[in-house]
């Protein structure tokens, strides 16, 4: 097996590093000494995947942190989403959203299906997020209408089946909607469900099984439930079984069989 000369060099320095001593103190560390300002991702996720195998975890964010710096998205959604789930740095729901917020204001310009559109389309949908429920204790507070904001443009520019999701929820939950409002939800979550978001799938099946804004098709709906209660991990679980228990209990027997004949045509 060859190995490049970058490499080699990549992995003597990781190794050695820190390099120079003062008074037995090592110096601090200098990711401007081993990356430039520009540098490409696979250059900056290279350093940092190495840093992180030796142990140096410290190194490793420094990386991290001066590629987001110098404008970096793949760095930037990095970081974010390390705080945002303390994965090697403590968790921190403030600094994650300051890192989305970088990312989110670099959007225009951006090529679109390109790995920082996709990037900048996450960190909206998780700036929703935070904006539909505040982060305790900071000067983030629950603010609906920015959320719906940071949804809409995940779902309509870049077409973001979380963000389509979310804003069909937000609009079917208002009790004061109008019918317009109440149809144009059901599209979002068409939109959502022919990428295979399961909530989506859900909150559609509950509608055809109601007959809420659509023609009512009571086996379909259960169908879909069952299927979105089958397919939905931790996220979506509770409540995706609690809405279907909830109409499989107001099906008649009948209903319910037909359903089951249907998911196990389409299984």
């Amino acid at each position: 097996m060859q190995i490049s000369r970058s490499s080699l060099i990549l992995t003597a320095f990781i190794m050695c590093s820190p390099l120079v001593f003062t008074s037995g103190a090592a110096l601090a560390f200098d990711a401007s000494k081993v990356l430039e300002g520009n540098a490409p991702s696979n250059k900056v996720f290279g350093f940092f995947r190495s840093f992180r195998k030796a142990g140096k975890k410290d190194e490793a964010l420094d990386v991290l942190k001066y590629a987001a710096e110098n404008g970096n998205l793949a760095a930037q959604w990095k970081l974010g989403r390390m705080y945002q789930t303390g994965d090697g740095v403590p968790q921190d729901p403030l600094a994650a959203f300051n890192f989305f917020q970088k990312l989110a204001e670099r959007y225009h310009g951006l090529r679109p299906n390109s790995a920082d559109w996709q990037f900048s389309a996450n960190a909206f949908v998780a700036l929703g997020h935070y904006y539909k429920n505040g982060i305790p204790d900071t000067t983030v507070s629950a603010d609906w209408k920015q959320a719906r904001v940071m949804y809409t443009t995940a779902a309509l520019v870049f077409g973001h089946p979380e963000a389509q999701f979310e804003l069909g929820r937000m609009e079917l939950n208002q009790a004061s909607g109008k019918v317009r409002s109440k149809r144009r939800a059901l599209r979002m979550l068409r939109a959502a469900h022919r990428k295979g978001h399961v909530g989506a799938q859900a909150l559609l099946g509950h509608a055809l099984f109601q007959g809420e804004y659509m023609k009512r098709d009571a086996v379909r709906g259960l169908a879909m439930l069952s299927q979105a209660r089958e397919n939905s991990g931790p996220r979506h679980s509770e409540w995706i079984t609690a809405l279907q228990e909830e109409d499989f209990s107001l099906a008649s027997e009948s209903e319910r069989r037909r359903a089951g004949v249907l998911m196990a045509a389409q299984n």
